[in-house]
């Protein structure tokens, strides 16, 4: 994939298959996106099914430690059995205040109020 190409993985409890790849597979994944300049999209959705919270959250920590830039989804309609009220967050980790400010802007462009 060319550089800066967005890639969605999920971060614990993959949702269609229920399976993980194992922390060694994650670094050796982490280290294909940085080495390739892509943009690391990491949906949390299901934190705290698997192996626990912390536990779960492994790999955004991972990837967190690599300083690239990066995309975190996390739901709480599932954690907080909220299912119907659509509760979740978006975490952008940028690579500088200029970038950060582009982000936000076509975030605000896109949001859904």
């Amino acid at each position: 994939a060319p550089a800066n190409t967005v890639v969605v993985l999920h971060a614990c409890c993959h949702n269609p298959t229920g399976v993980d790849p194992t922390f060694d597979q994650w670094k050796q994944i982490a280290a294909v996106v940085k080495e390739n300049k892509l943009v690391p999209f990491l949906d949390i959705a299901y934190q705290g099914f698997g192996e626990g919270l912390r536990e779960d959250a492994a790999v955004v920590r991972l990837f967190a430690d690599l300083d690239l830039t990066m995309f975190i989804s996390s739901s709480f309609s599932k954690s907080f059995s909220l299912y119907g009220e659509r509760v979740g967050a978006l975490t952008v980790v940028a690579g500088s205040k200029d970038e950060a400010a582009r982000v936000l802007s076509q975030l605000k462009r896109v949001i859904r109020t």
